[in-house]
């Protein structure tokens, strides 16, 4: 059997109650995927921190390696030393360089919910027409999905910051600290 296929039959029972608390077939539909919605980006963050935490050390030493290449090309220059500019600055970037696809690749861990929704979406909607709420016009599932989700990402980063954050650590030697 198909791995995919497995899980979506066995979540099933679980994703689909939301779109069943409302008796409004339309209104349980919107209900419902601002739900999973919720759900993909609880899920997503959680994934994320997960990963973040398993590469902190890793981020932090190309994140003092970038600040420590910088600080020590920058010094270079203002000594007229080109050559140790240029060798400085070259592990500079390289550093940076690998924080920042570090950094991308850590981030898109968080999305792997919202392709495993759209599966299911199609699994369980993929022939039915969502209707539009006021115009009648029917659409596909991912029509209302893929806003909602991005609605969803923001209203979640919006409310972490409104909540707050750990504060900076003061006094860090590197500018670039991980919280």
């Amino acid at each position: 059997m198909d791995p995919v296929y497995w899980l979506l039959e066995h979540a099933d029972p679980f994703l689909i109650a939301p779109y069943r608390w409302l008796s409004n077939p339309e209104a349980g539909w919107w209900l419902g995927t601002a739900v999973l919605c919720l759900w993909c980006t609880i899920l997503g963050e959680a994934t994320y921190a997960v990963v973040k935490r398993l590469n902190r050390v890793y981020m932090q030493r190309q994140l003092d390696e970038m600040s420590e290449g910088q600080t020590k090309s920058w010094e270079a220059l203002q000594a007229g030393d080109k050559l140790a500019y240029k060798g400085f600055n070259d592990q500079a970037n390289e550093s940076f360089g690998k924080s920042f696809f570090m950094g991308v690749a850590m981030g898109s861990c968080s999305l792997w919910p919202a392709f495993v929704a759209m599966a299911w979406l199609q699994w369980r909607f993929g022939g039915v027409s969502i209707p539009f709420p006021g115009t009648g016009w029917g659409m596909n599932f991912s029509a209302g999905f893929i806003p909602m989700y991005i609605i969803m990402r923001v209203l979640w980063s919006l409310a972490h910051k409104r909540l707050g954050r750990p504060a900076e650590k003061a006094g860090s030697p590197c500018k670039w600290h991980l919280p």
